[in-house]
């Protein structure tokens, strides 16, 4: 199978960031889901704070900058208050640093309401309280992240399921991170192992899909059609799942360290 692209999404929530390598590391792509926008001590995505969407966090270099609704740039300073604090995600809490006041005014200011920025610190073990995720416990990776680091999906499945609907929907919908073609339509869903050179990949578990994909990611409102979930929902959908079980692209956790390329060869393995 190869790579066809890449993406990161610095904030969790923000707009996707399309780059063309990244450094792959236990914690997955460099750069994707440093940070989280909070408010009163919760983290916001984008079915509580829907405009999260408009907001642009693009790395250039070690610098991040931050854009909302394509208006003026905003570059993150490094002024971390170091405040040890914990924040609330599926089933645990993890450790994170607030990144002060400057991007907190800046956001408020831009989204209408109090918000501020935290960022993750060191990785810790993951425990999480789900029987599928079994395998990913104990595991130092990406605190930001729900279930695993990396999220494949498969470019003949959403060209598989746009055949189905009567408007076509863009693989923005389900931010992935790596988008390979060459597969059949969901042969994802029995992917055990992706090599290349020493990255070592593990496909874990299909990611469980929520509303969020009936958020048009150009547009303000959400499809009033609740399209592609109604229509996922007739054809893929687990008999038990954790979060309603309809299922669209595959999590991944790394086993062994490397580097992803648009255009690379992923190898399956058993």
């Amino acid at each position: 199978m190869h790579i066809d692209s890449l993406w990161i999404y610095p904030i969790k929530g923000c707009r996707g960031q399309e780059i063309k390598a990244a450094d792959i590391t236990t914690e997955g792509l460099a750069g994707d889901r440093r940070f989280v926008v909070t408010s009163e001590g919760q983290p916001m995505g984008q079915k509580t704070l829907p405009d999260l969407k408009y907001l642009s966090a693009r790395w250039q270099g070690a610098n991040l900058q931050l854009s909302f609704k394509q208006g003026t740039i905003f570059e993150l300073p490094d002024e971390a208050e170091g405040l040890d604090d914990r924040l609330p995600l599926i089933g645990r809490s993890v450790g994170v640093v607030d990144m002060g006041p400057s991007v907190a005014s800046w956001l408020s200011s831009q989204f209408g309401r109090p918000l501020r920025l935290v960022s993750a610190k060191a990785p810790e073990p993951v425990v999480l309280p789900v029987p599928a995720f079994a395998s990913l416990e104990d595991q130092g990776q990406s605190k930001m992240v729900d279930v695993a680091p990396i999220l494949l999906v498969n470019q003949a499945s959403l060209d598989d399921l746009n055949a189905r609907l009567d408007e076509p929907v863009p693989m923005d919908r389900f931010r992935a991170n790596v988008v390979v073609s060459g597969l059949k339509p969901y042969e994802e869903d029995n992917l055990q192992t992706l090599t290349l050179g020493l990255l070592k990949l593990k496909v874990i578990t299909p990611c469980e899909r929520c509303a969020v994909t009936t958020f048009d990611q150009r547009q303000a409102e959400t499809a009033p059609s609740k399209e592609p979930l109604r229509t996922l929902s007739t054809y893929r959908r687990l008999p038990t799942g954790y979060a309603g079980g309809v299922i669209f692209g595959s999590y991944c956790t790394v086993v062994s360290e490397g580097r992803l390329a648009v255009g690379d060869r992923l190898k399956p393995a058993s």
